[in-house]
């Protein structure tokens, strides 16, 4: 697997040689070109890179319609530029001594190669991302606006520049990564890897003195920051659509900038439902009005009042439907359509006629049709009131003995005497 052995591992039972490791700068190197592909000047500070890769990452993102191909290079370009070490490496021996590792190669690397579990980068180191839910009203979703919200999040100091204070030094033990790596013997030729945070630096991976540490940020190397964000809330926006702010969440030294998802909440509306792009809302009428026809206003999202009727001679059903055409909320993306408006029609029945009033709507409404079998008056049976209360839920038969004890089983009280 490999042809020959690894500096400073004397007594590994891996064997081979120990290599030179040069630390001399070779001639005709290209240490240039990711400074320039980032727009800086070589040996440009973090803070610098920093900032010149976010310009760049926002323009060239693929999300934003950027080459997929380039915005790769920026993010490769800045994971090396950002990394100290890889930094230096960079700028002493171009690409080649980044991916060799100056020759020296990293314990991590090398752990992970024999015994899996390692540190493994695959892009720039981002932080994680941040998702807020930001409550909006079903009038400002029709509408359409433009949100203020108030964001903290946290910033590399700028008065230690992120270092946590003067006089920093890297910590020798994990050399700046703030992780140690330990191995463990379980068995002959069975070993086990585990990181844990570095005791001398406590995970910090820099060393100062306390009366070095700044007063800015306490020497945690960030600091909180206040933002207004600016959420364009667009007309129509479904449930749960999430808006995205690159590298607006936390950001450490070294380390991206994460992004900020704000994801958005409908609050529920007092008189409108919305089903996808149509509305729907009730309304309680009397039975002279399901009979004869009704008029009445409503109060729209847009604050205007819609002045509704049914049409001449018609008549409404308990629970029917009415449709409004283009008055429901705009199609998201398309805002010049818009979804309908349903109103669904409840009927209030008098409680109770009297006999003349019977007489008159007997004169005036369709006959009931006879049944086929003749009715017996003398065996009328009267209906009662619907009693939810009052109910025969038992399947056993009978109500439910809601104090019976639980540990007594159903259907075996009758026990049979002793012999």
């Amino acid at each position: 697997m490999f042809s020959g052995g690894f500096k400073g591992f004397s007594g590994f039972p891996f064997g081979g040689a120990e290599e030179e490791n040069s630390t001399s700068q070779p001639k005709n190197v290209d240490n240039k070109s990711l400074y320039e592909l980032l727009g800086v000047q070589p040996g440009a500070t973090t803070d610098e890179v920093k900032k010149a890769f976010r310009k760049k990452a926002v323009r060239e993102h693929p999300d934003k319609g950027g080459d997929p191909e380039k915005f790769k290079k920026l993010t490769e370009a800045y994971e090396i530029l950002s990394n100290p070490e890889k930094k230096d490496l960079y700028d002493r021996f171009g690409m080649e001594g980044v991916k060799n590792g100056g020759g020296g190669g990293d314990m991590s690397d090398i752990f992970s190669h024999f015994f899996g579990g390692g540190r493994k980068e695959s892009g720039p180191k981002k932080m994680k991302a941040k998702l807020r839910e930001l409550e909006v009203t079903l009038e400002d979703v029709y509408e359409g606006k433009i949100i203020h919200l108030k964001h903290q999040r946290k910033r590399v100091c700028e008065g230690c520049d992120g270092k946590g204070g003067a006089n920093s030094k890297q910590c020798s033990t994990c050399k700046g990564k703030g992780v140690v790596q330990k191995l463990t013997m379980l068995g002959p030729g069975m070993y086990s890897q585990s990181s844990g945070p570095c005791s001398d630096c406590r995970g910090e991976g820099t060393i100062f003195s306390e009366k070095d540490r700044c007063k800015k940020c306490h020497g945690n190397k960030v600091i909180d920051v206040e933002k207004i964000v600016e959420i364009p809330l667009e007309k129509g926006v479904p449930e749960e659509h999430d808006y995205q702010f690159y590298g607006e969440s936390d950001e450490y030294p070294g380390v991206m900038a994460g992004d900020l998802y704000i994801r958005i909440r409908i609050k529920k509306h007092p008189m409108y439902e919305r089903r996808g792009a149509d509305l729907y809302t009730t309304k309680k009428i009397t039975l002279l009005e399901a009979l004869t026809g009704c008029q009445f206003t409503l109060k729209f999202l847009d604050g205007s009042y819609l002045n509704i009727s049914t049409k001449p001679g018609e008549v409404i059903s308990p629970n029917s439907f009415r449709t409004i055409k283009h008055k429901g909320m705009p199609f998201y993306k398309d805002a010049m359509q818009e979804g309908d408006l349903h109103i669904q029609f409840e009927i209030e029945m008098p409680t109770e006629l009297k006999q003349e009033q019977i007489n008159v709507l007997k004169n005036i409404l369709p006959k009931p049709q006879e049944s086929k079998v003749k009715f017996d008056p003398n065996k009328r049976i009267y209906l009662e009131q619907y009693d939810v209360n009052n109910l025969n839920s038992n399947p056993e038969g009978g109500k439910r003995d809601d104090d019976e004890e639980e540990s007594q089983p159903r259907g075996q009280r009758v026990q049979c005497a002793q012999q």
